[in-house]
């Protein structure tokens, strides 16, 4: 049994090899802890470039990208009203980020979407506090601190909840019981894979608002990587590993503050840093023609759940076997 967060700091001297057993538990083999946590930071890096960009165009030009994120999240002029009416219409252009993209995903998939959308939650799950939960065929997005969630923000919530994301994985993966195991890590990659999916096949063409919001979603993802093996594989305290999240995220995601994350970390070393990182592996194994991307996409979803590690030789035995 792997050794629980509160283990790993009691022992700081056997802390990174108990990391490494988790890491690649998580991952489905064996990962180079420090390796990834370059890689992630390579990659924030890079998204963070591009959201400087962005935000200069908008007027943003003080202060870090984080700092410059978190002023956006401020900025009135792109908050729904707290009422029925701002919970209707944020629905609503959500639903149609979908339907433009749908038309574009039939090519890279080779398969009909599935009939998916988002809904508002009942009151009572608003007034119990629930959190965003998937019923197919619908993601219903929790909509309760409406303000706090930007209309840049959500464009990347409807991919990653519906399509090409979770719902189209749950269509198409195994439903072979001995496989679930791995469903975690594996859901949460390919769902993040599929947010850059969605940008990749134009959904923010002409939105430079909502290609900051995905890129603040995706600077999340790698900061939760950068701040799991930082912590797990590198020495860091919580402090540490709080302050680089905020230094490469800036404001935090909709469903949890960066202080319930790193927390989550130390209590499931290895999980955060393996979605992340599968996700960057998908998009690293994608043959660069488009036309190969629809095998692609199949070669990863019709025999998943598996684990991250064994991307690449799926991969390889479906193209053997073509």
């Amino acid at each position: 049994m792997l050794a629980s967060g509160a283990a790993l700091l009691a022992s700081p001297a056997g802390a990174a090899e108990t990391y490494a057993a988790a890491l690649a538990t998580a991952w489905g083999g064996p990962i180079d802890a420090r390796a990834a946590h370059r890689q992630a930071l390579v990659e924030a890096r890079r998204l963070q470039v591009r959201a400087d960009v962005l935000l200069r165009g908008q007027g943003l030009v003080r202060g870090t990208v984080a700092e410059r994120i978190g002023a956006l999240f401020a900025d009135p002029r792109f908050l729904y009203p707290d009422d029925d009416a701002g919970r209707d219409r944020a629905v609503a252009e959500m639903n149609g980020r979908l339907a433009a993209l749908r038309p574009k995903l039939a090519g890279v998939f080779g398969v009909a979407m599935p009939a998916a959308e988002v809904r508002r939650m009942s009151p009572a799950d608003v007034a119990r506090g629930r959190g965003g939960y998937r019923e197919p065929p619908a993601y219903y997005v929790d909509l309760k601190a409406i303000r706090e969630r930007p209309a840049w923000t959500l464009p990347s919530v409807a991919f990653h909840e519906t399509v090409p994301g979770h719902a189209l994985q749950a269509t198409l993966q195994s439903s072979d019981p001995a496989k679930q195991s791995y469903l975690g890590v594996y859901s949460e990659a390919w769902a993040t894979y599929a947010e850059q999916l969605a940008a990749d096949l134009g959904a923010y063409a002409g939105d430079p608002l909502g290609e900051i919001g995905d890129l603040h979603w995706r600077l999340f993802r790698m900061a939760r990587v950068v701040a799991d093996t930082g912590l797990g594989a590198l020495g860091w305290s919580a402090e540490r590993a709080l302050a680089a999240m905020r230094d490469l995220q800036g404001h935090a995601i909709a469903f949890a503050t960066i202080e319930a994350d790193v927390a989550r970390m130390g209590r499931q070393p290895g999980t955060y840093a393996a979605q992340g990182l599968g996700a960057l592996e998908i998009a690293r194994l994608r043959p660069k023609p488009r036309a190969g991307w629809a095998h692609f996409h199949r070669a990863i979803l019709a025999d998943g759940p598996f684990p991250c590690g064994m991307f690449a030789a799926v991969v390889r035995a479906r193209e053997s076997a073509r």
